[in-house]
Parts: C-alpha cells; sequence; structure tokens
C-alpha cells in the first residue's frame, strides 16, 4: 500500500469530497469506483451516501457529549467561587448559580 494511501485512510472527508461522493453517488457508479477516484475506503463512500439518503446531509455527526449548559461568564464565577472558597462543595455552587443565572446547573457540571 503506498504511503499516501496509508495517511489518507485516517483523514476526514472534507465537505468537497463529501459532495463529490453524492455526485459520483446520482451517476449510479459502483462504490468502489467511488472510493478510488476520491481515494476513500468504499465503506466509508457507502457510510456517507447512506446518510444523504437518510438525512439529506453529508455533514459528519456532532460531538457525543450534549452541549455546554453554562457560558464563559458563569464558567469564570465558577471558578473564582471554587478559588476563593476551597472548601465549598459542588453542589453549593451550582446552587448558588442556578439562584443567580442559570435555572439548571448540576453538580457534576461544576
Amino acid at each position: 500500500m503506498s504511503r499516501k494511501k496509508q495517511r489518507s485512510a485516517f483523514d476526514q472527508a472534507s465537505e468537497f469530497g463529501r459532495g463529490k461522493i453524492v455526485v459520483y453517488q446520482d451517476y449510479e457508479i459502483s462504490f468502489r469506483k467511488i472510493g478510488h477516484s476520491v481515494g476513500r475506503n468504499q465503506t466509508t463512500v457507502r457510510r456517507i451516501c447512506d446518510r444523504w439518503m437518510q438525512e439529506g446531509t453529508t455533514d459528519r455527526h456532532g460531538r457525543s457529549h450534549p452541549p455546554q449548559c453554562t457560558t464563559s461568564r458563569e464558567d469564570r464565577q465558577i471558578v473564582r467561587m471554587a478559588v476563593a472558597d476551597r472548601s465549598v462543595t459542588s453542589r453549593t455552587v451550582a446552587q448558588h448559580i442556578e439562584s443567580v443565572a442559570h435555572p439548571s446547573v448540576s453538580a457534576r457540571t461544576i
């Protein structure tokens, strides 16, 4: 296997590359031939085409964790409280943040 082929095995498909795959698929070219022409594995090509057919998008899925529930300002406030009083618990900080600004902040978030 060539060096370029080995390296591209772990590269993410660019938005342009994913678009090319979808266009090739519209012309009913096999996954194997599409993969060869764009330098991707046929399994990757199939996954991108399946996502296009099911979701109407070629975007990669987002984060595996939920979005952040506190703002950067609230984060700074949390850090200041923890530094100012080292004996304060995460539950106490969460209760304070809930009372001041944010409706639901768990102790785990803190």
